[in-house]
This record gives structure tokens, C-alpha cells and sequence, in this order.
């Protein structure tokens, strides 16, 4: 009975032995989380500092709520007494990984390489329309011709409700852009908010010399109307071949370039053309400015047309104004795809 007395005798020590080394060595050890917390607190400053929405700079919806989940996992991991290193290092990954995709979220400016002007007409006072494009080319308010009743824009309410955040034209009322060989680009997409307030034949809301440049109108039906100059002193004029009725705002995009002209109607391709190859024609021998409410500069027109075949100059009685409520030009220098036309709508849209 002896030994077996003292091999339990062993056994038990052995096991007291393993025990005790067991709780001594295999206790976890929390890991530093010092990285982690500084980590929570740039992620949550980024989540105060961000806002959801369609605009340029801002983020898709429900991206905060997504990152906000990543967060909160964080935090579990710091208030885990118990939380080695590997998992506090893993913490720490999901974490950025998350704060990465939330900024690939942002709402990216459409396009920014080619967009050559943008005139939001948000000054709400004044006389000058700023671009906020990179180019700044700002317009200047200019007055309509005497014949057709010496108009100028007036600050009006947009398509928002918001007073004062876009323009009314009448009788020719208008704002000059100084000429630039990016405003006569040879692909051109144009984009621009419109209220008409009638039918009439000549509402013409831009113009680089009328249709021997470009110009973009309302047609008699009121649908969107094209005309793009071409090299060899011919005109592509195309339509939307859908009317628009008066007293609403709508956004229009037309695009030029690669063969096509194609129109867009509050973000909905209506219309292709695939007839008109080539570049669109340059102005720059002979400029003239680029106007915004009528096709020309008001004193540039033509007395009459008894010189047009050699001087070019577009007759008054030829051109036309546009009768309405103008906001958030875009002029790119290269043709928009319909799924950068959608996320433009998307972002302006009210």
C-alpha cells in the first residue's frame, strides 16, 4: 500500500504542479489598444464631419450606418478586458478597412477633367454669374435688345423653392461669357435646368454664334433642340422629339461627340442621333462670346442680313431669347455617358 500511496502522492503533486503553471502562464494578457482607441476616435470625428446625401462631397445613404456598425465592433473589442493582441490587431484592420470603403463613398464631382464652366447661379445678388469650375469663367448681366423689349436676368426663385438661387430671362435679358477656345470645344455635353414660362418659336437658352458655334433651345413644340456647327459651314440641328410642358423645371443634357447627338430629359436618355460624325465646329478666327438667354451678344446682332453670306453675323431678326427660369449651367468638353448624365440629375434633382 506503500508505493501506491506515494505514486497518488506524485500524481497529485504533478497535477498541482500543472495547475498552477497552467494559471500563471496561460492567463490571457490584454492586449495594447492604444492604437485602436486613437483609431475610434478619427473614425467617429469622421462620421460627425461627413453628411449623407446626392451632392458632390457628400456620401451615399447609408454609409454612415455601416461604418457607425464597425465602430461600435471596435469599441466591444477595447471594453473586452480579455481582448489579446490578434484580436485587438484584427480589430484594428476591420476598423480601417471600413473607414475606407465609407470614403469611397463620397459623392465624386462629375467628370472634373473636361467639365470647362459651371454657373450655378447661386450668387443671389449682383450682376455676374461666377463658374465654379477651375476656369473661372465668370458672366457678366447683359441687357436685351431694344426691339425685343431691353430685358435683364432677374434673381428668381430655383426649383428647390429657394428665392434667388437661379435666373429669369425675358426680352432678351442675358449674360456674356468672354470668349475661350475651351468654350468651343469639338465634343461638347451641356447641362442645364429650365422653366419655361410659354411656347414660342426661338427660345434659345445658349448660344456661341447661334448654330454657326452651338446653340441650345426650346424649339416651337418646346422640345429640346440642338445645333452644332460643323467645320465645313453645315449645321447638325436635332431634337429631343418629346415636348416639355411650360411652368415646370426640367433637366436637360444634350451631348455632342463620336458620331452621336443624344438627349437626356431629367436623367433619361430620350433620344439618340447617330447621323452626325465629326467635330463641332471652332469659332476662335472670328469669336464671339458665349451667352447665356439668347443665342448672341446683344450687341453683336446684325442690323439686317444683307451681309450674313459674307460677315457671318447673325441678324437680330434671325436670333431669339429665351422666355423662362435658367439654373445650374455645365458645359464638358467631352460627351457624358448616361450613367454620369443619372448620377448629375441625381445629385441636383429636388
Amino acid at each position: 500500500m506503500k508505493p501506491v500511496k506515494l505514486m497518488l502522492l506524485g500524481i497529485t503533486l504533478l497535477s498541482a504542479m500543472f495547475i498552477a503553471s497552467c494559471s500563471s502562464n496561460d492567463d490571457p494578457v490584454e492586449g495594447d489598444k492604444t492604437a485602436l482607441s486613437a483609431a475610434i476616435t478619427a473614425t467617429e470625428q469622421a462620421l460627425l464631419n461627413a453628411e449623407e446625401g446626392t451632392l458632390e462631397g457628400q456620401f451615399q445613404v447609408g454609409s454612415k450606418a455601416t461604418l457607425q456598425a464597425a465602430v461600435d465592433a471596435a469599441k466591444a473589442v477595447v471594453a473586452d478586458t480579455k481582448a489579446e493582441q490578434p484580436k485587438v490587431n484584427s480589430a484594428l484592420a476591420n476598423l480601417q478597412a471600413a473607414l475606407a470603403a465609407f470614403q469611397a463613398k463620397i459623392v465624386q464631382p462629375i467628370d472634373l477633367a473636361n467639365l470647362v464652366g459651371r454657373w450655378r447661379f447661386d450668387e443671389g445678388t449682383g450682376t455676374t454669374a461666377n463658374d465654379e469650375s477651375a476656369n473661372n469663367f465668370d458672366g457678366t448681366f447683359k441687357t436685351g435688345a431694344t426691339a425685343w423689349g431691353a430685358g435683364v436676368p432677374t434673381w428668381t426663385t430655383d426649383r428647390f423653392g429657394t428665392a434667388n438661387k437661379a435666373l429669369f430671362f425675358d426680352k432678351g435679358a442675358n449674360i456674356e461669357v468672354p470668349y475661350n477656345s475651351s468654350l468651343n470645344p469639338t465634343k461638347i455635353s451641356i447641362s442645364i435646368w429650365v422653366k419655361a414660362n410659354e411656347i414660342k418659336p426661338g427660345n434659345r437658352f445658349i448660344g456661341l454664334q447661334s448654330w454657326i458655334g452651338y446653340k441650345f433651345e426650346l424649339q416651337e413644340a418646346n422640345r429640346p433642340f440642338l445645333s452644332i456647327g460643323k467645320p465645313d459651314g453645315g449645321t447638325y440641328d436635332r431634337d429631343s422629339q418629346q415636348d416639355l410642358p411650360i411652368n415646370e423645371w426640367h433637366h436637360l443634357i444634350a451631348t455632342f461627340g463620336d458620331g452621336n447627338m443624344i438627349f437626356y430629359v431629367d436623367g433619361e436618355l430620350v433620344l439618340a442621333w447617330n447621323d452626325t460624325p465629326g467635330d463641332a465646329r471652332s469659332i476662335s478666327g472670328a469669336p464671339y462670346n458665349l451667352v447665356f438667354g439668347q443665342d448672341f451678344p446683344t450687341d453683336k446682332y446684325a442690323a439686317t442680313d444683307t451681309n450674313f453670306d459674307n460677315d457671318h453675323i447673325i441678324p437680330l431678326a434671325w436670333g431669339g431669347f429665351f422666355h423662362g427660369s435658367l439654373d445650374d449651367i455645365r458645359i464638358y468638353k467631352s460627351v457624358l455617358t448616361a450613367s454620369q448624365v443619372a448620377s448629375i440629375y441625381a445629385s441636383e434633382k429636388p
